[in-house]
């Protein structure tokens, strides 16, 4: 008598994610031939009572409409959270604090998107994390793995899944890896530092001969700026205005127009005169800032050469060029990656750069690879190849079969 085959035919979903602090990141693909996508959702989270839920769940379900339930405990997030609970982006609470909601979050999210019908689902997932918040990983790991067993709430019923895999990294440590397998650099003679600036802090790791001797975090990110660009104008801007932000990037291509739309006035010429006083305070707040950078980089360590990577460094890339040129120190931006443009969908330019390299590629798949593949990953991005759907899809099959395969239990 044959015996029945019951084993089921899971479909294996790899997931990258960062828990940023002016927008939530992710790649994610459905191994082995799905076409990776980019996720982005915004940042507020705000804890809700179940009648809340109940009200959410008879409503119409969107990509904008995130409520996760675990355990006991009820969220929502993104853009609901913001517009209708008041929710917030939590910057001054440690990443890891609403990890595991914001994490259950992207990967309903990301199963939705990418139209994953079978109930049977393994998960392969890589968080960001700062640099001193990494370690906390093994909890959230358990938590995750424990909550997806018995399922997590969410707007399209409890989202089951076994967890194969979950990986920590640093903030930037990945960057640093694909730079150390360029043979043209001597990494393995030099001190070479990475400087990543996101919104909420500044995160900066050493590494001396190939050996990583330092990781510091400081304050110092985009939120720096903003706090101290309302405080100084003083004429009732909003430190969570999300117009505020993109405003003061604009200004980077000198198109200081973006300005005039942060103006709470209602007659022509106040508004102009609010536009006059911000392009004047807007350059000594950017001269502050760098020089608060100037001053903790200057005290952590010596180096080679600088790595450079995160949106706010888009910011001040002038000025970071101009420094470190002066400090006679080479910088590389990225890494030498340059972001495929068939994987910017949403326009995060260099906020999703560290993520293709940290998340989909480096740290998942370093302790993996062949020599071999690793120089047809430096080949096609810092040779700027358009990276076509098939050729990207065949590429990273190959690393992810050696990455699925390898740590499956």
């Amino acid at each position: 008598m044959n015996k029945k085959n019951n084993s089921k035919d899971y479909t294996k979903v790899a997931i990258t994610i960062d828990l940023g602090t002016s927008f939530q990141k992710g790649i994610a693909q459905i191994y082995p031939d799905g076409v990776p996508i980019v996720l982005a959702m915004e940042p507020e989270i705000a804890d809700l009572g179940v009648e809340s839920i109940e009200y959410l769940s008879n409503q119409l379900v969107q990509d904008t409409t995130v409520w996760i339930g675990i355990g006991e405990e009820y969220y929502v997030l993104g853009a609901l959270a913001k517009s209708m609970f008041a929710g917030t982006s939590a910057i001054r609470d440690l990443k890891y604090q609403y990890a595991l909601p914001k994490v259950a979050a992207m990967l309903w999210l990301a199963i939705r998107r990418l139209g994953v019908k079978n109930p049977d689902i393994e998960l392969y997932v890589h968080l960001l994390l700062p640099v001193g918040e990494a370690s906390d990983g093994q909890t959230l790991r358990a938590k995750l793995a424990q909550n997806l067993k018995t399922g997590i709430i969410t707007p399209t019923g409890r989202l089951k899944a076994k967890l194969r895999s979950f990986d920590v990294s640093p903030e930037g440590a990945g960057i640093m890896a694909y730079r150390s397998r360029n043979v043209n650099i001597n990494y393995f003679q030099k001190s070479i530092g990475m400087l990543m600036l996101g919104y909420r802090n500044a995160s900066f790791i050493l590494s001396h001969k190939g050996n990583a001797i330092k990781a510091e975090s400081t304050d110092l990110g985009m939120n720096w700026v903003v706090h101290q660009f309302v405080e100084r104008t003083a004429v009732g801007l909003s430190k969570d205005d999300l117009r505020l932000i993109s405003a003061l990037a604009e200004t980077t291509n000198n198109n200081f127009d973006a300005l005039r739309f942060l103006s709470r006035k209602t007659k022509i010429e106040e508004i102009n005169a609010d536009v006059e006083l911000f392009c004047r305070i807007l350059p000594i707040v950017r001269k502050e800032y760098c020089r608060a950078l100037w001053r903790w980089l200057r005290n952590i360590a010596q180096m080679d050469e600088i790595l450079v990577c995160g949106g706010t460094a888009s910011f001040i890339r002038q000025e970071l060029t101009e420094h470190f040129d002066g400090e006679g120190i080479p910088i590389c931006w990225n890494g030498g990656m340059e972001l495929p443009k068939y994987l910017d969908t949403m326009g995060l330019g260099d906020r999703i750069a560290a993520i293709l390299i940290m998340r989909m590629v480096i740290n998942m798949l370093r302790a993996k690879l062949t020599d071999e593949a690793w120089e047809t990953l430096r080949i096609l991005l810092n040779d700027k190849f358009e990276l076509g759907v098939a050729t990207s899809n065949r590429f990273l099959d190959t690393m992810n079969y050696q990455v699925i395969h390898g740590n499956s239990s």
